[in-house]
């Protein structure tokens, strides 16, 4: 299994990345927690009962790891959209995206409260195909998804686009990982992930 998981808007700081969302959605994201593994800290909102959208940041506050952080976060000026899917074989995963010359990472395991979960971070901490694939994780909690637990500002997501100069190798890694309902995949100069939502007033917003 497969499928669409959440989506991260990662930033220099929470600060630029919450003003960012409100000035496109004109709400305010919910706070969220820390991951000490990572130094980084997160808002959260749910969009629905099995999807969420996350405003992600190192956290200033933090111990330096030792290592490149998850989300290609020390590289990171400006916000910028990344997309995530959820499986119940990482490992396996990893394993089929490397057949095809696709470094996805190793799966490190975290944990925070009461939720476990494993995530794909390379060791350069990028994401793959300069942000046009997606980072997997696989939850390791049984029971209702993160996302049901969350607070529910009344979004929804319609759609994801991604333009991508390598289109063809992108659409091929998602075969290989047996993702079904793909996102609109736009060959393109340019490396861009958009995600079109909507309010619960029904204004239509992007987020890129």
């Amino acid at each position: 299994m497969i499928t669409f998981d959440h989506i991260g808007i990662t930033a220099p700081s929470l600060a630029e990345g919450t003003a960012y969302f409100q000035s496109v959605t004109g709400l305010d994201m919910p706070k969220g927690g820390e991951h000490p593994l990572m130094s980084t800290h997160n808002h959260l909102t749910a969009l629905g009962t099995d999807t969420f959208a996350e405003i992600i940041a190192i956290n200033p506050d933090a111990p330096a790891i030792g290592r490149p952080r998850w989300f290609n976060l020390d590289n990171t000026t400006k916000p910028q959209v990344a997309w995530l899917l959820r499986t119940d074989d990482i490992e396996g995963c990893i394993a089929k995206a490397a057949n095809i010359g696709v470094d996805l990472g190793r799966a490190l395991s975290l944990e925070r409260d009461h939720l476990k979960w494993r995530f794909t971070v390379r060791d350069d901490g990028a994401i793959p195909m300069d942000g046009a694939a997606p980072l997997l994780l696989q939850w390791d909690t049984e029971g209702p998804h993160p996302a049901s637990g969350m607070i529910d500002l009344g979004l929804r997501l319609n759609s994801i686009s991604i333009k991508t100069p390598q289109a063809e190798k992108l659409t091929q890694l998602l075969d290989t990982l047996g993702l079904t309902d793909k996102p609109e995949i736009i060959p393109s100069d340019e490396t861009n992930v958009s995600v079109a939502l909507q309010t619960a007033d029904n204004r239509k917003v992007t987020l890129s």
